[in-house]
Order: structure tokens, then C-alpha cells, then sequence
């Protein structure tokens, strides 16, 4: 990792908002940081943030959801 992934946390965070059908900022959301170098393709899918999850969220689930979202948006 180069130390700018912006990380699990932010990912299911941006997916609360992405998955609102109220939120005008999906589009850049999904362009610029999300879908960036640094966003949700840097996610390995190791499954370890869902394991040390604190509130047993499934943060895998929800990072793969962005990422499907993202590829639907593509094409």
C-alpha cells in the first residue's frame, strides 16, 4: 500500500450515502475518490476489516457493493 488508501471506514461511510436516494454527490463520489487509484479497487476483499469490525458491520459486503456500483455507472 502506498499510505493513501482512503480506507474501510470511509468506504462504508461514502456506501450510506451512496445507497440514499436523497444524495446529489454520488456521481462525484464514485469518480473521483471512490472509483481514484486509492478508492475501493485497493481492497483486497481479505475479509479482515468485517472480522475487527466493532460493530459487526459487513464491510466486505459494502465494499463490494460500491464496487459493483461503480462498474454499473461505467457502462
Amino acid at each position: 500500500m502506498n499510505g493513501h488508501y482512503i480506507g474501510p471506514a470511509a468506504i462504508v461511510q461514502a456506501h450510506r450515502f451512496l445507497f440514499d436516494s436523497r444524495d446529489r454527490g454520488a456521481e462525484e463520489r464514485l469518480s473521483s475518490w471512490l472509483g481514484g487509484r486509492n478508492g475501493v479497487w485497493r481492497c483486497r476483499n481479505a475479509h479482515n476489516c468485517t472480522e475487527a469490525c466493532p460493530r459487526g458491520i459487513d464491510v466486505n459486503r459494502l465494499i463490494t457493493e460500491v464496487k459493483r456500483r461503480i462498474l454499473e455507472e461505467a457502462f
